[in-house]
């Protein structure tokens, strides 16, 4: 009489590596939407999408956005919010220019304006050389790893040329 091998076709399926895959994606997947419907309860300071919703007058706000306009005594900052533009008035003497990022603490007064606690400056050069920066690192990054690499889509594994 000869035994037969009991078959595990479930213990085959947890060892397969595109089972792990999707497994890994749904969970993946699942922690983004998460955080996308969770982050704004932890914040520590209201921004833009509660300051829309419910509008927290005098209470610290966090702003961020660009500059698109300097006056003597304050500037005009734009910040965009699912398409929807916000233009906060913030009063401060502090050298500012035109397309700059901002980051402001501040308290919230009527008509979106800002009496700022804390404010953080990245020039628009500086911005935009951090973007060159990071472009050019990709593509030295992606030139190096495409010599020495590639993917073997039947094992689902990269895998080291010689």
């Amino acid at each position: 009489m000869i035994e037969e091998k009991p078959k595990q076709p479930l213990k085959n399926i947890f060892k397969s590596r595109k089972f792990i895959l999707i497994g890994l994606v749904l969970a993946l997947i699942l922690l983004c939407i998460y955080y996308e419907s969770n982050y704004q309860q932890h914040q520590e300071y209201p921004n833009t999408s509660i300051i829309l919703k419910n509008y927290p007058i005098g209470q610290t706000v966090s702003v961020s956005g660009v500059v698109t306009e300097v006056n003597n005594d304050n500037f005009i900052l734009l910040d965009k919010y699912q398409g929807i533009e916000v233009k906060y008035t913030v009063y401060s003497t502090q050298k500012i220019s035109n397309r700059d990022q901002v980051e402001v603490l501040g308290v919230l007064g009527n008509s979106y304006q800002i009496s700022p606690s804390k404010i953080l400056v990245i020039s628009s050069f500086d911005y935009n050389f951090m973007l060159l920066r990071s472009g050019i690192a990709l593509l030295i990054f992606l030139f190096f790893f495409r010599r020495y690499w590639r993917f073997d889509f039947k094992k689902m594994e990269f895998k080291r040329l010689k």
